[in-house]
């Protein structure tokens, strides 16, 4: 039954597949019969699309009991039959973390046709890839306030033996928290539990070729710096407004390779020059050797901290103190 409301609802939008932005206008009405009933007793209306990926759909949703407004993720199996496994060890993994800089679970378990569900916090807001869009780059203090947020996070979720694996603009949501801005880390379909070594190994996706590690891309075992590599990507662009390689299949895989330097260099960067301090901080956390690479997000959250504090960090922009 889930599989036919899933394909009713993907049909109304054209064939179209949209980013799943959970905080989003409404991208297309589900239709007043499309209700999810749970094993555990509990009813959601679907009400419209927040967003379609490969493992699953993202609905905005009512639980009838309460009338609590959800983002309601069910695994997407007609289109990827492994999808139901992963969203059922996401709930698991999403279960272990309580952080204000991570979407909250609110409810996960199965259909009453077996099938996973996972409802979660509404996060309005837009995400930092919309952010970059529209800004090219950010303000220095707001650089700071989110991507140092989202490694609060992330190092949170390490602390409970979890590794993301896909941390990148799209799955950083920023939202309106009583007139502060906030970073909101989310999508948790491809992480992974840690073992007693830190390291962990799954080959079933190496989640976005642009911000993936050099391990993910050579199904390699990947470790907790294996997200300090991911956010390091996102800080720098978040910093200068662009990534440190051409933006292409090709450009990404030569940038793994080793094939040209770690950061551009000032005369490419323009205004956006970082300073020395910086510059070794990213390049250590991009070091395409993992076991040259910062070893953890803790090393990294300090010293991007004091790196990001130190006057001079662009040519033309004061720095925070």
């Amino acid at each position: 039954m889930l599989a036919t409301v899933i394909q009713s609802a993907i049909s109304k939008l054209g064939g179209s597949f949209s980013k799943a932005f959970l905080g989003q206008p409404c991208r297309k009405e589900c239709g007043d019969n499309s209700l999810l009933e749970t094993a555990g007793g509990q009813i959601y209306r679907l009400e419209s699309i927040l967003g379609v990926g490969g493992l699953a759909v993202v609905y905005r949703a009512v639980r009838l009991s309460d009338k609590k407004e959800v983002a309601l993720k069910v695994a997407n199996i007609s289109r990827t039959p492994e999808a139901k496994p992963l969203l059922f060890r996401e709930a698991d993994l999403m279960s272990r973390l309580e952080h204000p800089n991570i979407v909250k679970l609110i409810d996960s378990g199965s259909t009453v046709d077996g099938d996973p569900f996972i409802a979660m916090e509404i996060l309005e807001g837009q995400t930092l890839e919309q952010l970059l869009i529209s800004n090219t780059a950010l303000e220095l203090d707001r650089v700071a306030l989110i991507c140092l947020q989202v490694a609060e996070a992330v190092q949170h979720a390490h602390e409970k033996g979890i590794l993301h694996r896909d941390i990148k603009p799209s799955n950083i949501m920023i939202v309106n928290d009583n007139g502060v801005e906030k970073a909101v880390v989310y999508d948790f379909g491809i992480s992974l539990p840690v073992g007693a070594d830190g390291s962990s190994f799954d080959d079933s996706s190496s989640g976005s070729l642009l911000y993936a590690s050099p391990e993910q891309l050579g199904d390699q075992v990947c470790s907790y710096n294996t997200d300090v590599y991911q956010l390091a990507l996102v800080t720098f662009e978040a910093l200068t407004g662009r990534l440190p390689f051409e933006i292409s299949l090709a450009g990404a895989m030569d940038y793994r390779r080793g094939i040209g330097p770690v950061l551009l260099s000032d005369e490419d960067l323009g205004e956006k020059k970082i300073n020395s301090r910086l510059r070794k901080v990213l390049e250590g956390a991009l070091d395409r050797n993992p076991r040259q690479r910062t070893r953890n997000m803790s090393s990294f959250i300090s010293e991007l901290s004091m790196a990001l504090l130190e006057p001079g960090v662009w040519l033309n922009q004061s720095s925070l103190a």
